[in-house]
């Protein structure tokens, strides 16, 4: 999507020529796929970007800030609901309604994280479920309403429309919701990747090696692990944004916590050590689920088998092995 090595978060010594070599190709086949493949497989793969960013969401957390959450799916609901409620009750076009969503998951992820982070280790698993279970509970109780209004299931009635300067662009076509959806993704993928080799990245990355030694230092560990969850929940709300575009479909399953866990899956099968591992991991789960689902009536099983072998024999997962082949040719 866009020409940028990004690298593991424990790796320092990276072919970054090639690596940018590579995502630079890997932008031009995005860029050329409308003109090769099916409208329907375009909407497929705009559908696997936006799971992987959801799930790069959680490698955020996990994978720099050490916190296993299972949470990020009441922030991916959050940004379907701040969307809808940008979109019917402010009137905000398409960008204003997406930052809308934006903001609600972060307004929301603050006083949860703020608790959250102040707990370690299984605790703050816990507490993460537990904040999933009574958001789903009450928003399936019937009396949400003076809370969420008709908002969270609320879909689009017709394809949204993209203004910008120059002329405005109809999502009616597969072809502009791909390229849209594509720019978007890529755009936080940046945003990302520029945020964690900042020095708040830095300190966090300290922070999850050493907490004793940070603490040494003078850094402010709650302060840094509360501001990389409301970051990373911001980042959910953001791919919820996005597929409450595309599918033109929200629904209050968004915020159950089976959908943390999917992420969870999805970013360890990809890696999640990196911001790329959590979209491997994601389409080759999609792909798989797509093909094998058709002639597997219990695919979930044959699934979890390939899973146990690729944590067997790739821990870092699927980037992971992109990474050290790459070394492997550096050094060669």
């Amino acid at each position: 999507m866009i020409g940028l090595s990004f690298t593991p978060f424990s790796s320092v010594d990276q072919p970054w020529a090639r690596l940018n070599i590579t995502f630079s190709i890997l932008a031009m086949v995005l860029f050329v796929l409308p003109w090769l493949i099916h409208d329907y497989q375009l909407i497929f793969i705009a559908e696997v970007l936006i799971w992987g960013l959801f799930a790069m969401s959680f490698a955020m957390v996990y994978g720099y800030g050490g916190m296993l959450t299972f949470a990020q799916a009441v922030f991916f609901g959050a940004g379907c609901w701040g969307f809808n409620f940008g979109t019917f009750y402010f009137g905000f076009n398409i960008w204003g309604a997406v930052l809308c969503a934006f903001l609600a998951a972060i307004i929301f992820a603050l006083p949860v994280g703020y608790f959250a982070t102040r707990v370690r280790q299984h605790h703050f698993l816990i507490v993460t479920v537990i904040v999933s279970v009574l958001v789903v509970a009450i928003l399936a109780s019937g009396h949400y309403r003076w809370i969420a209004g008709p908002y969270v299931t609320r879909s689009l009635p017709a394809p949204p429309e993209v203004p910008l300067v120059f002329a405005t662009f109809s999502f009616a076509s597969e072809t502009v919701a791909y390229y849209f959806t594509v720019v978007m993704v890529g755009l936080a993928l940046f945003g990302s990747w520029k945020l964690i080799h900042s020095p708040f990245g830095r300190a966090l990355l300290a922070l999850k090696d050493n907490e004793i030694r940070a603490l040494l230092i003078g850094l402010n560990v709650n302060f840094l692990r509360w501001m990389m969850f409301v970051a990373a929940a911001g980042i959910a709300g953001y791919a919820g944004s996005l597929y409450a575009l595309l599918a033109r479909y929200t629904s209050l399953e968004f915020f159950h916590w089976t959908y943390s866990g999917k992420a969870v899956i999805w970013a360890i099968i990809g890696g999640a050590q990196s911001l790329i591992g959590p979209f491997l991991g994601t389409a080759f789960y999609m792909v798989v689920n797509e093909h094998l689902s058709r002639y597997f009536e219990q695919f979930i099983i044959l699934f979890g088998v390939l899973m146990l072998i690729i944590l067997r024999y790739a821990p870092d997962g699927l980037w992971g092995i992109v990474v050290r082949l790459f070394n492997k040719r550096h050094n060669s």
